[in-house]
């Protein structure tokens, strides 16, 4: 098994969720979602990672998470409870989010 790199699904703006294989560091999440101030939260099994300053850096929504706009590129990881870091995603965490986080899912929830 592979530690040095991992499965992420990646969410961009406009464009239906992919997975895709990443070195597994922090330097590679910040590249990915174009800024080197990140955040990361849990999200029900997973971790979301995403740039910390969308808003003044003046990005376009995403999709939503409970209620809350998440601006430009984000990335799903998997989370090693263990010691609480990043992890590859699992197939049944890609099928549940691929779907949750679906272009079309996001127009049925647009007033």
């Amino acid at each position: 098994m592979d530690k040095t790199t991992m499965d992420v699904l990646m969410i961009e703006p406009d464009k239906e969720p992919y997975i895709k294989k990443i070195p597994k560091n922090l330097d590679s999440l910040r590249e990915l979602v174009g800024n080197t101030e990140i955040e990361v939260f849990v999200y029900e099994d997973a971790l979301i990672v995403y740039d910390d300053k969308a808003l003044i850096r003046g990005l376009s929504v995403n999709r939503y998470i409970d209620n809350k706009a998440i601006r430009g590129t984000f990335i799903i990881t998997g989370n090693d409870g263990k010691v609480k870091d990043f992890a590859d995603i699992t197939q049944e965490q890609i099928d549940k989010y691929t779907q949750q986080f679906s272009l079309e899912q996001e127009v049925e929830c647009e007033f």
